[in-house]
C-alpha cells in the first residue's frame, strides 16, 4: 500500500512540476514550450503585447494576471503544443545592457523570426497569437512566410500607432491635441522632437522616439492585406486599450478573415461582468480567462 501511494505522489508530483519545458532561443531570449503532444508538428507561438510584458503575460508597469501562461495551458489541455517568450529586454534589463536608443519596432520581428527559425524544422505548422502590439508583430512575420500557417490577431490595433496615442491621449487631455499632432507630423517624418511638455515626456521622451518613429511606419489595416494565410481576429468588447471598432477596420481590411468578439472579456483577456472589475482584473491572476476564449482559437485552428 505505502509502495503504491508513493508511486502515485510521485507521479502526481511529476505531472504538475513539469507543466512546461523552458527554452533558451539565443543568450537573451527564453520561454517556455507547452507541450501537449509529442506527435504533433503544429506549434502556436503566443506573442507579447507592448512595453516590458513577458512570458507569462505580465507587466513591471501594473499587470498581474498571468493571461498568457493560462492561455498556453489551455491549448495545450486542448492538445496544442505552445510556446511564450520573453523579450529580449528583460536580458538586457537584467545584465544592465538596455539602450532605449538602439530599439526599432523592426527588432521585435527579427526576434519572432529567430523564434520561428528555432522551431521550424520540429514544427513545420506554426500559429502565431500576437496580442496587442504583438499582433502587428505576429502579422509581419506572417508576409511572405511559408512556414506559418495561420495568424491570429488578438486584440490587435486597426490603425497606426500616431491615431492610437492620438485618440487616447486627447480623451484624458484634449488642450494637448494640437501638440501631439505636430509631435506626431515631426515623427512620421523621421525627425526627433526635442521640446516636450513634461507632461507627455512618459510617451515622447527623446529615448523612445526612435522606437516610435519606426513603428508609425506601419498601419495594421495594410499590412493584414499582405497575408496569405487563415486569419482570425479575435477581440473583446471590454477592451480599454483597444477598442472593437479597430477589429472592425481589420475585418475591413480582410473580408475573409474570421472576425469574432468577445462579449465581456477585456485587454487582459479576463471576462468582466461590471464595469468597476475591469482593471482591477490587471492584478489579480486568480481571475480565470475568459470562458470562451480558448474554445474560440481551438475551434479555429482545427479547422
Amino acid at each position: 500500500m505505502k509502495k503504491l501511494l508513493y508511486t502515485f505522489l510521485v507521479g502526481f508530483i511529476s505531472h504538475f512540476t513539469i507543466a512546461q519545458t523552458p527554452v533558451q532561443i539565443d543568450n537573451e531570449i527564453d520561454g517556455d514550450l507547452y507541450i501537449a503532444n509529442k506527435e504533433s508538428k503544429q506549434l502556436a507561438i503566443i506573442i507579447a503585447g507592448s512595453g516590458p510584458t513577458d512570458k507569462n503575460g505580465n507587466n513591471p508597469g501594473g499587470v498581474n494576471a498571468n493571461s498568457y501562461k493560462y492561455l498556453a495551458e489551455g491549448l495545450k489541455a486542448n492538445g496544442i503544443n505552445t510556446f511564450t517568450y520573453n523579450k529580449r529586454m528583460f536580458a538586457q534589463i537584467k545584465k544592465q545592457t538596455l539602450n532605449e536608443e538602439t530599439i526599432q519596432f523592426e527588432d521585435n520581428v527579427k526576434d519572432l523570426n529567430l523564434v520561428i527559425d528555432y522551431f521550424k524544422k520540429e514544427y513545420p505548422h506554426l500559429i502565431l497569437i500576437g496580442h496587442s502590439e504583438g499582433a502587428l508583430v505576429a502579422t509581419l512575420a506572417s508576409q511572405n512566410n511559408t512556414i506559418v500557417t495561420k495568424l491570429i490577431s488578438l486584440q490587435g490595433p486597426g490603425e497606426a500607432i500616431d491615431q492610437t496615442l492620438y485618440k487616447q491621449l486627447t480623451a484624458q487631455a484634449p488642450f494637448f491635441a494640437q501638440t501631439i499632432e505636430d509631435i506626431h507630423n515631426k515623427l512620421k517624418k523621421g525627425e526627433k522632437v526635442e521640446d516636450i511638455n513634461p507632461m507627455l515626456m512618459s510617451i515622447y521622451r527623446p529615448s523612445v522616439q526612435p522606437y516610435l518613429i519606426s513603428w508609425m511606419k506601419y498601419n495594421p489595416a495594410v499590412e493584414i492585406q499582405k497575408v496569405k494565410q487563415p486569419i482570425l481576429i479575435l477581440q473583446g468588447d471590454k477592451d480599454l486599450q483597444v477598442k472593437t471598432d479597430q477589429g472592425d477596420n481589420l475585418k475591413q481590411a480582410m473580408p475573409t478573415a474570421t472576425l469574432v468578439t468577445l462579449k465581456g472579456m477585456n485587454h487582459v483577456l479576463k471576462n468582466i461582468a461590471v464595469d468597476e472589475e475591469n482593471l482591477t482584473s490587471y492584478n489579480k491572476p486568480e481571475v480565470p480567462l475568459h470562458k470562451d476564449l480558448v474554445p474560440t482559437i481551438v475551434t479555429f485552428l482545427k479547422q
